[in-house]
């Protein structure tokens, strides 16, 4: 078998293999093949999280005093075929009310299950900064027909509030093999 031959004028990229460096590369496999093992895991996750959210189509009004209104339900309706893991939930805040003007509840169609026994107020939900309630562990909406119920109380006796809740997470997409 003969070597690869270059054009004149031209020479290998690396020169002959030097068996210093052979032994050294040997020497490094085992390191190598352990720290690929340990990303193996990384790339054989069973889905693939894309973010995603169920946001409202426009804001909702709120009449003064009222309780437990619930809000548009196909605004939070999951008709996709893949499951929607909700991480977090974001309250728009009218300017001219704060945080303990309205109490928040939510039911999840799918298993006719409330996230909380009873309407809490924002207050004591949301991080201050944010105004995002970030949840431990994820609460996940079935596809095709699964979806959230939230209903407000406004605390306001006299004026009524614009809300706008977003519903943040991942759509959990399965990986393609």
């Amino acid at each position: 078998m003969t070597p690869m031959s270059f054009p004149p004028g031209l020479t290998p990229p690396m020169g002959p293999m030097n068996p210093g460096f052979e032994t050294m590369v040997m020497q490094f496999a085992p390191y190598i093949k352990s720290f690929i093992d340990w990303l193996g895991p990384l790339g054989n996750q069973p889905v693939v999280r894309v973010p995603y959210n169920l946001p409202m189509s426009t804001s909702t009004t709120i009449a003064a005093g009222v309780t437990n209104q619930p809000l548009l339900q196909s605004d939070y309706q999951n008709s996709l075929e893949y499951p929607f893991e909700c991480r977090r939930v974001i309250f728009s805040q009218d300017r001219t009310h704060n945080t303990r003007d309205w109490r928040f509840f939510n039911m999840d169609l799918t298993f006719n299950m409330p996230w909380m026994k009873a309407p809490v107020m924002i207050a004591t939900l949301v991080d201050a900064n944010t105004l995002a309630w970030d949840f431990v562990f994820p609460w996940v909406v079935r596809p095709k027909g699964g979806g959230l119920v939230p209903q407000v109380t406004n605390l306001d006796t006299v004026n009524p509030i614009t809300v706008d809740i977003n519903f943040v997470g991942n759509l959990l997409l399965p990986r393609s093999s």
